[in-house]
């Protein structure tokens, strides 16, 4: 009996040991893949990204005049070049076609999977060309930092003073464009009506000034820049974390030819009352104010 129960001891000890070794092996694969993946997506895919951007980088620069033949060469869907001095906004602007209207939410300049993806212009709304009036591009707010993550510190006063200033190079003409808002909005329905800002083309001068006061009225920054029937605007948007689905967006208007870059910061200032989504109010408990719309058909 003695002898029964000394094996059956060893034959538990020998499993539990064993299980021990098991579990060991385990924790060391999971260590060593999680670890590989960490390596990867902090070290391997930035340095990869770098890399890649900072080669069309040298393309773009090399090229004075803003000719976007070899970009073009690259890929045919490049539409442009965006920059903001001082920031890490420094990249292509592409385009796809309207049958895959996101395609470069998640896919970089040579149509490579990506997790950045790439600074796009929604085809849903038509396709960019010399006569859009409302050139609206997306982009992410990374954690890392890139691609449009800059915008979110459009909240500060002081930030935008200090990148008032946006580039965009088109490929049918370059530019300069100065920002006249920002603003939070909605793109869930839960939190109410949601603000259309996507027009890229109006079918009057009526229509435009419309959207540019309904931008204006939601400005979280009250930007003295004149916007007239004819001028053209680019609209920037990233995520944004206020609420769930909200979205920060940054407008800017073209500067006019022989027009000073300079804005009047002096009377410039936070707007104390912005037009938020209804969803904000209500989830502070606050009644929603009544704003005055430029047409009484908005």
């Amino acid at each position: 009996m003695m002898t029964e129960q000394h094996d059956k001891n060893n034959s538990n000890n020998n499993f539990l040991s064993l299980f021990k070794k098991i579990i060991l092996i385990f924790s060391i694969i999971i260590f060593c893949v999680s670890g590989a993946l960490l390596l990867k997506y902090y070290v391997i895919n930035p340095y990869i990204f770098n890399k890649k951007l900072d080669n069309i980088k040298k393309i773009k620069d090399k090229n004075q005049n803003r000719d976007f033949t070899e970009l073009l060469n690259i890929n045919q869907d490049i539409k442009g070049w965006i920059k903001i001095n001082n920031t890490v906004i420094d990249y292509p602007v592409l385009q796809s076609s309207k049958d895959e209207p996101i395609f470069y939410l998640d896919r970089n300049f040579k149509k490579e999977k990506d997790q950045n993806g790439s600074i796009f212009i929604n085809s849903y709304t038509g396709i960019f060309d010399s006569n859009t009036q409302n050139t609206v591009m997306h982009g992410h707010s990374m954690k890392s930092g890139k691609m449009f993550s800059a915008l979110l510190k459009y909240s500060s006063l002081d930030y935008f003073k200090e990148h008032s200033i946006v580039e965009f190079d088109s490929i049918y003409q370059p530019g300069k464009w100065k920002i006249f808002a920002i603003i939070k909005t909605n793109s869930l329905e839960k939190h109410g009506k949601i603000f259309n800002y996507f027009t890229q083309k109006f079918d009057s001068q009526e229509d435009f000034l419309d959207l540019i006061y309904e931008i204006k009225i939601r400005s979280i920054i009250n930007i003295p820049v004149e916007v007239l029937p004819d001028d053209k605007i680019i609209s920037l948007s990233t995520c944004s974390y206020e609420m769930e689905g909200f979205r920060t967006v940054v407008f800017a208007r073209k500067i006019r030819e022989n027009e000073s870059e300079l804005i009047d910061f002096e009377n410039t200032e936070l707007n104390k009352n912005p037009l938020m989504p209804e969803g904000w109010y209500r989830a502070r408990k606050i009644k929603m104010p009544k704003f005055e719309h430029r047409r009484k058909s908005i």
